[in-house]
């Protein structure tokens, strides 16, 4: 039955004789040492003293020869402290008994040294019961000090420190250099008092203490041998005459007992013996304290013994892990502390990886025990018979023999042991375990061996680690708790850490972390006088391993393991001891610990409060991130509150579009004749951009202000305001704005978080910080959880670009550009035409660049419009512009944009106009201006829609023409005319809008270098009104062979009245919205262009047969165009608004014109030469004739082309015009002639010529007009063989060499007159 154990005092004999304190380091190998008390006295100066501390604690072990040549290994425990009545079980187990003193003290003078004697004399007198010998080890000062120290002991001046010796262990290493004036002995200076008996050693405070270690040695050695004669006189003891051997509480128990009886003997035999053997293990002989303990065990265990038989147990299990498990002096010798303190460092302290069994324990439990065994033989004594002898007989009980001479104690040992293998009566590794239970069996029978029965479970425990067996572990420390001690608080605390200690070493981190929880608990429990709230934080702190917490936050978030609730408790009660130290900022790390890890295993409530006790908390001192530095080393990392606000969205914004930055488009020379090739050359490179999935596909420019949104929602029930939030980069130097802002609960927010780049290079954007419930955390987006959100973004950051500011001189418009890269325009500019006119714009581009010059300035201009007509719209001088670069910072540049309003003037020809040709009667030559009512062909009688009439002009010869009058069809749009062409044109007034935009692209500086600029556009709106538009035309002979007169119908679809400037000299006033018809003489086409317009149209043909095209070009096409073109270009009719400075130009670009109107542009072929009776005629000359007289016409044609014209018509007609419209062709009455007036000409030659005379008899006076054609009529045969013209088409190669070398006229129906007509007056005779 246990039983509460009395307290003992340390300095008096004990109420109860029981140990008065645990000791939680003992070991089993503790049973083999020599105790010995290593203390530091006098003054406080623990660290001079280190070198000297460490030198003493190095020599543990000595090797010692006995007299049979045997050489031992003695080992020796230093411990810093040692209760007195602990000496008092020293019969009962000798380990526990203090054999020597060694004391280390510092002293300055005389005084000193005389109270480090004192204090060395009361320890020995304290100890005096069991002390076998003592040293002191003293320190001096230095001889250079020496001298003034004796000094003021002259002057009765001395400096003693009122120190304890308290054994502090914070000593550092003394320096290793000997000081050059300590010649003199310090015994010679200095005398220790006539009262101080004990051998002392001394040293100077510099002193290397070279000899110190083997002073401590010889004096290690000579305790050795003083135990040595004890045991030999503990041998030498008659069995009859032994005393009994008593525990300090059995000495009331045996008073008035027998002690001659039979069991009593036995029982002082088995006392004294037991006794024998602990004195053995100290002396080194295993193998005899394994038989004495054997034979001791037997002995005691028959007279029902049960504290001694467990003492017997216990040390045959000390003794056999002597011999098992040697290396647990090796860890204790690595790990133990160099200090004073003995801080409860165990032999394996980490993890059950380390356990690891020795090879003794491999050989006995293997049948071939062939390791090197520790032996030790018996001593040779002087007495009869010898102590220990290995060849008597194994009965295994001691034997109490009556002989003539002496009886002595001896041991029969249980096994023979040969050289090299363990003694044959050693304990198994698995029956030490069973010895060390049978033990503690034993020992719970005694309420006063209950300090022994914890120890032995203490060491059972080591010694199952060291056999990685957990499970006894575990068995052996549930059973300390059940022993019934009577413990002060700091001890149950200091059991409570050493069971946990015990735990971790094998792994059961959970339990180990129930009993540090404990300790730290029992450290502040309620009714505590001095609650110790630094160990309870420690010990608290510790236990985060077994409840699978970290100090780190992001390992916890990583493994989510362990059980919520408990982590949460802990956590709390974490935070309540660092508020009880004052430590606010650890009160506050904790906490922001606990909302990040727990955030999820919280309820909404729970989140709520703990988030207002943060806040609380944090008004006492600021939460930051970084590390905080504990007094004992230890690093509480930074914990960052990632979910408060919660981040749902991080995206990287672009710069505006007309600040981001692009590459300068150089144009790439080829290489060589293979423009394709299939090697990827740059493959490479793209797979290491596929690597880079958070790789920003666009660019940052340095010095630019950049822009991050994140969107981020409240969890919180109330407003949480978030201060400093600013972007967390890595790379490049980031300035970063702050940003603040207040969540609504449950409400996403889109944040703006701003910033700079300094530098060039790749910017790491690693997420945001931000300062809210009073801490500031680093929100890192790797460890953003349940979020698809990359680790981070990767920004590449440019040279940095000028900017520059753009204005205009005409005034803004109220919206921007539709086009294209609308988002790059930056101004705009609004300006109204007529169409015509001309204007300008002037653009000042200011750089706006402290540093940067601007040297790169490209302009474009884009519009809605065909390139072509945008090029006649907008003009810049870019020599002038680039003449004015570079632009130094905070400088200007101007330049101007010519505009001119570019329109169709021309009224779109209907279809059918365009198959007419011209028909020149005789009525209509008397006046130019008029138009005959037979219907020429410039006077259409119905337009219709721009789609029919694409439509309808593709079956015609003038495709290039109407393609070019395509804006004048969208824009103008006239009512269709009568079928008879009697209604008038009445053209629409729509007005004509066109944007376009001025595209700025410029550089600067390094990134000019790098190849990077930047694009700016500004928009520019056009309004084209309606000026003047010329709604029908014809083509009329001219006075003149080498001109035409083109004749125009032009409309005013201006408000105002227009002044019309048609030739050089000749001007016409059009009345608003009105119309007037203008005669225009223009010069013919010559013939050059005429043949090289057909060159072209060969050459181009021959093209596309090479390519394979269907449809080949026709000549007329070509001439058509040809005309068009050369009409354009001689015509500019300028109008002018009366009263205004508008005017403008209009230009008969588009215009279309009909195979008659092209024979009449172009110069003859033929050239004419007349004579009527055989007189030259010349044009408007007067020619008469009489009535019945035969007048003689000769007609000479000359072929001036350049080809041969075939199956040419000559015809002569007269008529009579009767000026009112109507002509008179049927004169059958009135004139005769003679001879034919129509001849074919087969072919005539270029430069060949023909002549045709006739007669003409006139009957009747009056006034006569001759009308003289020639007209062409074209092959049937030859149309068919037109390449694309159907199943007839031959070889288009030879078809086109044949069109090359045949005339015009076999292609076309041409119809050349002889202009003017001449006129013939007729008188009687």
């Amino acid at each position: 039955m246990r039983a509460t154990v009395a307290g003992a005092q340390s300095h008096a004999p004990s109420v109860e004789p029981v140990m008065s304190r645990l000791d939680y380091e003992q070991n089993a190998l503790h049973h083999s040492c020599l105790l010995v008390l290593l203390r530091g006295v006098g003054p406080s100066r623990a660290r001079i003293l280190q070198r000297a501390f460490e030198k003493v604690r190095r020599v543990n072990n000595i090797k010692v020869t006995d007299s049979s040549g045997v050489v031992r290994t003695i080992y020796f425990r230093f411990i810093h402290e040692h209760p007195v009545e602990h000496n008092d079980w020293g019969d009962f187990q000798t380990h526990r008994r203090l054999l020597g003193l060694i004391t280390i003290g510092k002293f300055e003078n005389q005084t000193e040294l005389n109270e480090l004697c004192r204090h060395h004399e009361s320890l020995k007198v304290r100890y005096g019961g069991t002390l076998y010998e003592s040293r002191a080890i003293f320190f001096g000062p230095d001889a250079a000090s020496s001298e003034s120290l004796a000094i003021q002991n002259k002057a009765g001046i001395t400096t003693v420190d009122n120190a304890q010796a308290d054994g502090n262990t914070d000593l550092v290493v003394l320096k290793e250099t000997q000081h050059p004036l300590a010649a003199t002995r310090l015994q010679d200076e200095f005398t220790t008092p006539s009262n101080f008996k004990s051998q002392a050693f001394f040293y100077r405070e510099q002193d290397n203490c070279i000899d110190l270690e083997t002073r401590v040695s010889d004096f290690l050695n000579a305790l050795f041998w003083v135990l040595e004669s004890r045991r030999l006189e503990r041998s030498r003891e008659r069995a009859e005459k032994v005393s009994l051997l008593l525990a300090p509480f059995e000495k009331r128990d045996f008073v008035g007992l027998d002690m001659e009886s039979r069991n009593n003997r036995k029982r002082c035999v088995g006392r004294v013996m037991k006794n024998l053997a602990d004195l053995s293990l100290q002396a080194g002989l295993l193998d005899d304290a394994l038989s004495l303990y054997h034979n001791a065990n037997e002995t005691l265990r028959s007279v029902g013994d049960s504290l001694w038989v467990g003492a017997s147990e216990e040390g045959l299990c000390a003794a056999s892990a002597v011999i098992l498990y040697p290396q647990m002096r090796e860890i204790e010798t690595l790990h133990r502390n160099a200090s004073l303190q003995e801080t409860g460092t165990s032999p394996l302290r980490n993890t059950p990886e380390k356990w690891r069994a020795s090879d003794a324990t491999k050989k006995i439990n293997t049948p071939a025990n062939c390791a090197d065994a520790i032996t030790s033989n018996s001593s040779s004594c002087s007495s009869v018979s010898s102590l220990l002898t290995n060849n008597s007989s194994a009965s295994g009980t001691p034997t109490t023999s009556s002989s003539s001479s002496t009886s002595t104690i001896s041991a029969t040992p249980f096994g023979h042991q040969r050289n090299g293998e363990l003694p044959g009566n050693i304990l198994k590794p698995e029956e030490i375990t069973n010895y060390y239970r049978k033990a503690i069996i034993n020992y719970s029978k005694y309420r006063h061996a209950a300090t022994i029965e914890t120890e032995a479970a203490l060491k059972a425990t080591r010694i199952c680690i060291e056999q990685n067996r957990p499970l006894d572990v575990a068995m052996f420390l549930q059973n300390i708790l059940y022993i019934n001690l009577s413990l002060s608080e700091a001890e149950r605390v200091k059991r409570f850490e050493i069971m946990t200690e015990l735990y971790q070493q094998i792994g059961y981190q959970r339990k180990a972390a129930f009993f540090q929880r404990l300790a730290a608990l029992k450290h502040v429990q309620q009714g505590s006088q001095a609650p110790d709230w630094t160990q309870s934080y420690r010990l608290m702190l510790g236990s985060f391993t077994g409840y699978l917490l970290s100090l780190d936050p992001l390992e916890v978030l990583e493994n989510a393991a362990g059980w919520p609730a408990l982590q949460i408790d802990l956590a709390q009660n974490l935070i309540t001891a660092a508020r009880r130290l004052g430590q606010s900022a650890l009160a506050t790390r904790h906490m922001t610990f606990l909302l990040q890890t727990q955030w999820d295993n919280m309820t909404a409530t729970e989140q709520s409060e703990m988030a207002v006790q943060l806040q609380n908390l944090s008004a006492q001192c600021e939460g930051s991130p970084v590390p905080l530095v504990l007094d004992n080393g230890t690093v509480i990392p930074p914990a960052n509150l990632t979910d408060l606000p919660y981040c749902m969205e991080m995206v990287v914004k672009d710069l505006p579009a007309h600040l981001r930055p692009q590459r300068i488009k150089i144009a790439k020379a080829d290489s060589g004749p293979f423009l394709f090739t299939p090697i990827h050359f740059n493959s490479v490179d793209r797979r290491d951009k596929k690597k880079d999935k958070n790789k920003i596909a666009f660019l940052w420019v340095q010095n630019d202000l950049s822009e991050v949104c994140v969107r981020l929602r409240n969890p919180l029930p109330f407003e949480l305001a978030v201060t400093d939030m600013r972007l967390l980069s890595n790379g490049v130097v980031f300035e970063s704005l702050p940003q603040t802002v207040i969540l609504q609960p449950h409400v996403p927010t889109n944040v703006a978080l701003h910033g700079t780049p300094i530098e060039t290079g790749q910017l790491d954007l690693q997420g945001y910080s931000t300062h809210t419930l009073g801490v500031k955390s680093n929100c890192r987006l790797k460890h953003m959880r349940g979020r698809h959100l990359p680790p981070n973004y990767l920004v590449d950051v440019i040279p940095a670009l000028p900017r520059i500011s753009v204005k205009t001189s005409l005034p803004q418009t109220a919206t921007f550009s539709n086009m294209n890269k609308s988002d790059i325009v930056v101004t705009s500019a609004s300006l109204t035409l007529y169409n015509g006119e001309s204007s300008s714009c002037t653009i000042t581009i200011q750089n706006e660049s402290n540093t940067l010059p601007l040297e790169h300035l490209e302009v474009n201009i884009n519009s809605n419009v065909e390139q072509e007509l945008q090029k006649k719209m907008f003009r810049i001088d870019e020599q002038a512009l680039q003449a004015q670069l570079p632009v130094a910072p905070q400088g200007t540049l101007e330049f101007v944009v010519d505009i001119y309003a570019e329109a169709d003037f021309v009224c779109p020809m209907p279809p059918g106009s365009l198959n007419t040709s011209a028909d020149y009667g005789p009525s209509s030559m008397p006046h130019y201006a008029s138009i005959s009512t037979s219907g020429h062909a410039s006077l259409p009688v119905g337009i219709s829609s721009p789609q029919h009439r694409r439509q309808d002009l593709q079956h015609v010869t003038a495709r290039s023409t109407i393609a070019a009058a395509q804006h004048s069809l969208a824009a103008l749009n006239l009512q269709p005319g009568g079928a008879d062409g009697s209604s008038s044109l009445r053209p629409q007034q729509l007005t004509q809008h066109i944007e376009a935009q001025l595209r700025l692209k410029y550089s600067g500086g390094e990134a000019l270098v790098a190849g990077y600029c930047r694009q700016c556009a500004v928009s520019l709106n056009l309004e084209l009104i309606p000026s003047a538009q010329i709604t029908s035309w014809d083509v009329l002979p001219a006075e003149i062979p080498s001109q035409f007169y083109l004749v125009l119908d032009i409309s005013n679809l201006t408000a105002q009245e227009m002044s019309l400037n048609y030739t050089e000299n000749k001007n016409i006033l059009i009345e608003a919205k009105e119309s007037c018809r203008v005669p225009i003489p223009v010069d013919r086409c010559s013939l050059e262009q005429v043949c090289a317009a057909r060159a072209a149209e060969v050459a181009e043909n021959l093209e596309r047969e090479l390519c394979f095209r269907t449809q080949l070009l026709s000549f007329s096409d070509a001439l058509s165009k040809l005309c068009s073109t050369h009409i354009a270009e001689r015509v500019k009719i300028n109008w002018l608004l009366t009263g205004t400075d508008i005017q403008g130009v209009a230009s008969l670009r588009g215009i279309v014109l009909s195979h008659g109107m092209v024979d009449l542009t172009t110069v003859s072929p033929l050239e004419w030469s007349i004579s009527f009776q055989d007189t030259l005629v010349q044009p408007h000359s007067e020619i008469v004739a009489t009535v019945g007289q035969r007048a003689q016409l000769s007609i000479n044609l000359t072929n001036q082309s350049l080809q041969p014209l075939k199956n040419l018509v000559l015809t002569v007609k007269f008529y009579q015009d009767y000026l009112n419209g109507m002509e008179n062709y049927n004169l059958e009455t009135r004139v005769a002639i003679s001879g034919p007036n129509r001849i074919t000409i087969p072919v005539l030659e270029k430069q060949a010529q023909t002549q045709h005379n006739c007669s003409v008899i006139f009957f009747t006076p009056g006034r006569f007009k001759t009308s003289i054609e020639c007209v062409t009529k074209p092959q049937t045969q030859q149309k068919n063989s037109i390449p694309g013209s159907g199943s007839g088409a031959t070889n288009p190669t030879s078809q086109l060499e044949t069109m090359s070398t045949s005339s015009f006229d076999e292609q076309q129906a041409h119809t050349w007159k002889f202009i003017p007509p001449i006129e013939v007056t007729v008188v009687e005779q």
